[in-house]
């Protein structure tokens, strides 16, 4: 978030540069491919990390983007997702890797700073589709669909990523990309997806908890800029929920619109996890391209996860380092969810049968 960030007038007016002439930059970033063609390398087996926010999918890019031999978008990225080999230069220069770090907007212990791993790569989606947060159409990016630029741009760059930060492997993570996995499957052959999922009422209360912080500290204009530029729609103010079928996010916005907030997070939490299993854990061409990790196990059985992880995405794990992770890996919860007995059971009307194919 800004405050993290040291996100003064200086930093704010370079976000405005970027972000408010997006088609410059893109056009930018094309000539800066052309620069480093003969540098860059193919994108080979990108892992992508999904799922609803609170899931543990920061946790999961953490562990993966830390490998020795991968690399990630970072929190710097949003001033530099369009021409990524420059501005690393211009970053490293700056001193921001060495950064101190502090804990991040979520209030979840995770500490942070500009070169951190982080969702950014919405930055680039957003310029070349415009139906990815509207709630009157679905979001869905479907196998099928074809966009040269956009495909053109993106390999690109994930290709200079991995060149500038001179990784062999791209972990990226997005919550939106649950909904583009069949399209994203088709423009990397060989990539890996990694689903985080929650069990239904801590999931619910995590996500219920991070929207009011939102809607409490992160509700200045500033704030909703960096998140809108950003493609950060999943709480506060700036909600918009990914729209799988129109019919159900129609029936989630009534039910928060009336106060039910609960029952409207319930809704949401299956229809994004139905909808998935359905789409694409039932798709025999995703079997064995993707896995599931419940939050619950991950912290639970760290090392052996992470090694079930590691293994999945064909990544060396190396003992000590995964012993070192299954370490930091401690989670206790801050708080219990705060719901009464009539609230917990209709979060399991809702939600259970959905939870039961993901083991719950």
């Amino acid at each position: 978030m800004q405050d993290q960030f040291n996100h003064t007038r200086l930093m704010r007016f370079l976000g405005w540069l970027v972000h408010s002439q997006a088609n410059l930059w893109i056009d930018v970033g094309k000539l800066e491919t052309r620069l480093l063609k003969g540098r860059l390398k193919p994108v080979q087996a990108p892992v992508y990390v999904t799922g609803l926010a609170r899931a543990g999918t920061t946790l999961l890019l953490s562990v993966l983007e830390s490998h020795h031999r991968c690399t990630s978008f970072k929190y710097c990225d949003y001033y530099g997702a369009f021409t990524p080999y420059l501005a690393d230069r211009v970053f490293r220069a700056a001193g921001l890797g060495t950064a101190q770090k502090s804990e991040r907007a979520h209030d979840d212990g995770m500490l942070v700073n500009a070169y951190s791993p982080e969702a950014m790569e919405e930055v680039i989606w957003m310029q070349f589709f415009d139906y990815l947060h509207t709630t009157d159409t679905s979001n869905v990016v479907a196998a099928a669909t074809d966009h040269p630029e956009f495909e053109t741009v993106y390999r690109a760059t994930l290709q200079k990523l991995l060149l500038c930060r001179r990784a062999e492997r791209i972990v990226c993570k997005n919550n939106y990309n649950i909904t583009r996995i069949a399209y994203l499957g088709r423009l990397f052959a060989d990539a890996r997806f990694v689903l985080a999922v929650r069990e239904p009422v801590d999931h619910i209360a995590s996500i219920m908890r991070q929207h009011q912080i939102n809607l409490e500290r992160y509700s200045t204009p500033h704030h909703l800029d960096y998140l809108r530029n950003a493609g950060h729609f999943e709480f506060g103010r700036g909600r918009i929920p990914i729209t799988a079928a129109v019919d159900a996010t129609r029936r989630i916005e009534e039910l928060w619109d009336q106060g039910r907030d609960v029952e409207g997070w319930a809704e949401y939490w299956n229809a994004i996890y139905a909808w998935t299993y359905k789409n694409v854990l039932g798709d025999a061409k995703f079997k064995d391209r993707c896995t599931v990790v419940p939050f619950e196990r991950l912290c639970a059985q760290a090392e052996a996860k992470i090694t079930d992880i590691l293994a999945f995405c064909n990544l060396d794990a190396e003992p000590d380092w995964v012993r070192a992770w299954g370490r930091r890996i401690d989670y206790k919860p801050k708080y219990e969810a705060p719901f009464s007995a009539a609230e917990r059971e209709m979060i399991a009307d809702i939600c259970g049968a959905t939870a039961a194919l993901y083991g719950y």
